[in-house]
């Protein structure tokens, strides 16, 4: 592979996957290709294992790669096209205005909500509520809730049936798991145990499940403004 250490070691999994971003992008990662061994690669990086599986849990949900048991980690079928692939690129590469990104993140994530409520299937809606469950069961735990929030947020987007804009927020997930992390501590801080913030991610689900697409907008502008402002 073609991998760097990493330096920062404070958020470590989200430069693994900048990394793995930067060489689908470049082609020098292409659909079909396994990934070296988790000790070899945790080795190249210059990161735990422990680091690694986090960064590969994630790049599974995303859709990047697919885990076949027995046999490893291959890259699925993810190229981006000519308007995604740049923007993929300069995200990764260039310091993030964080006021830009909420309000991009805002932008699409509110759209996927509605026409999540009027499009999702059985399928996505279960999906959905497993994201919340995982969402519910790490409450006292800022990196793992974070993992199963971005998923939660993810399932949406995909559950819109609009793949642009699916893609859209896979190029800038990483981005967006930096902010639920920074927003976390200080929502939790008014927010004794994350009931309230359970609570928005209930209704959420409520209003797609219920086919509402207007209420599924409504609360999920509420839903971020407000991490937003806390962060």
């Amino acid at each position: 592979m073609q991998f760097e250490k990493v330096t920062k070691p404070h958020r470590t999994y989200q430069e693994v996957l900048k990394q793995i971003n930067h060489l689908i992008i470049e082609e020098k990662l292409r659909p079909g290709d396994r990934l070296t061994s988790e000790r070899e690669m945790a080795g190249e990086l210059g990161v735990s294992r422990t680091t690694l599986r986090e960064a590969i849990r994630t790049m599974e949900f995303l859709g990047w790669v697919e885990i076949k048991p027995g046999e490893g980690t291959f890259i699925r079928n993810t190229r981006l096209n000519e308007v995604i692939s740049p923007l993929a690129l300069a995200l990764s590469l260039e310091p993030t205005r964080m006021e830009e990104l909420w309000e991009t993140r805002i932008a699409l994530e509110v759209e996927c909500a509605g026409l999540a409520a009027m499009r999702a299937n059985e399928a996505d809606l279960k999906q959905i509520s497993q994201a919340l469950d995982d969402i519910k069961a790490n409450l006292h735990d800022l990196d793992a809730y974070a993992q199963a929030d971005v998923r939660f947020h993810y399932l949406i987007a995909q559950a819109s049936q609009n793949s642009m804009i699916n893609r859209l927020l896979q190029t800038f997930v990483v981005h967006i798991l930096e902010l639920i992390k920074k927003a976390g501590p200080l929502r939790f801080s008014h927010d004794i145990g994350g009931l309230s913030t359970l609570q928005e991610h209930i209704s959420i689900y409520e209003a797609i499940a219920g086919r509402d697409a207007d209420l599924a907008r409504a609360l999920m502008r509420k839903h971020l403004e407000e991490s937003r402002d806390e962060g």
